[in-house]
């Protein structure tokens, strides 16, 4: 029965946080080191991340299909949807590669730094540095549109919450034609360029920040939201390509693992089927509440309350390593 608890637990762990912006590699290593565990096998890991790519898939089912559809010239489809289709491919593509190239190249670097749990828990306060970061330049740009810094300048005001410069700048300030086409998108709630607005440089920054969390701590999801947000999209659109560039990494993952899927190395759970199963399902019902949670949440709310999270977490990790030492 433990096995099962702890297969439930590792499944739970690795839905929730493959896509929330809190570092599912951190806590798959951190948390096991906290208690006590071994960490799950290879085989249940390639599986639990199956899982997750079933998740995203099936949230994205409609999406993935109209990219599919759309490519190959199913169905009536225009030539404008044909064109932009391949295109949202070609970023898909361009966007994997950094971390493809990465994985191969610093093999080595990367499994030494998995062993490390003190090496994880800094990784983790990166994870927060990143979300805050891009906090950070995304009201930056919003308070420096003239629009916005008009009524800063005449108020006095440090700082302005994004809704009530959107509610009440039109009786403050008068508007010129020009600033009709800022103001809807300021009063949008959450601003920003949508992921059709993306480039090809755009998809390599965001594919070189989900290489370097290839890193246990720093979190995929979080590294490459903050860089769609630090690139001027908005985090819907951000958090929307992060997951769709999702599927290629983890299906690739998936695949490059297989052939070693039959070894067990020293110091794992050795699961059966039952707990192989319970951890999948576990995996892949958390992972599909963790994406309509976050993009629920990314419409209204920043990413700050996960990256203090991360630092909690990160802070309990290293203190326990030198606790152990």
């Amino acid at each position: 029965m433990l096995e099962l608890f702890q297969a439930i637990v590792l499944g739970l762990l690795q839905g929730l946080t493959e896509f929330l912006p809190v570092s599912s590699s951190g806590h798959l290593q951190g948390v096991p080191y906290l208690l006590g565990w071994d960490t799950g096998s290879l085989a249940f890991d390639v599986l639990v991340h199956t899982a997750t790519l079933v998740a995203v898939v099936t949230y994205f089912r409609h999406d993935l299909w109209h990219l599919a559809s759309a490519g190959l010239g199913i169905g009536d489809h225009d030539a404008r949807t044909r064109r932009n289709a391949w295109v949202m491919i070609g970023l898909l593509a361009v966007g994997t590669v950094p971390a493809a190239f990465a994985g191969v190249a610093f093999a080595d670097v990367f499994a030494a730094a998995f062993g490390s749990p003190r090496a994880v828990a800094l990784f983790l306060y990166l994870t927060a540095v990143l979300l805050w970061t891009a906090e950070r330049i995304r009201r930056r740009r919003i308070e420096g549109r003239p629009i916005v810094k008009a009524r800063m300048e005449r108020e006095g005001a440090a700082e302005l919450e994004d809704r009530p410069v959107v509610e009440d700048i039109v009786d403050e300030l008068p508007l010129e034609p020009a600033d009709e086409a800022e103001l809807d998108d300021l009063g949008a709630t959450d601003p920003g360029r949508d992921v059709d607005t993306l480039r090809v440089r755009d998809a390599v920054a965001i594919g070189v920040a989900q290489a370097l969390a290839i890193f246990p701590g720093i979190s995929r999801s979080g590294a490459t939201i903050a860089m769609g947000m630090a690139l001027g999209m908005s985090r819907t659109a951000a958090a929307r390509f992060s997951f769709l560039l999702a599927v290629p990494i983890i299906l690739g993952a998936t695949l490059a693992t297989l052939p070693e899927i039959g070894t067990r190395p020293p110091g794992t759970l050795d699961f059966g089927p039952l707990e192989i199963a319970a951890g999948m399902l576990a995996a892949g019902l958390s992972g599909y509440w963790a994406i309509s949670t976050l993009l629920a949440v990314v419409q209204r709310r920043d990413l700050l309350g996960f990256a203090r999270y991360v630092v909690v977490f990160g802070t309990v990790l290293l203190v326990a390593t030198f606790v152990r030492a």
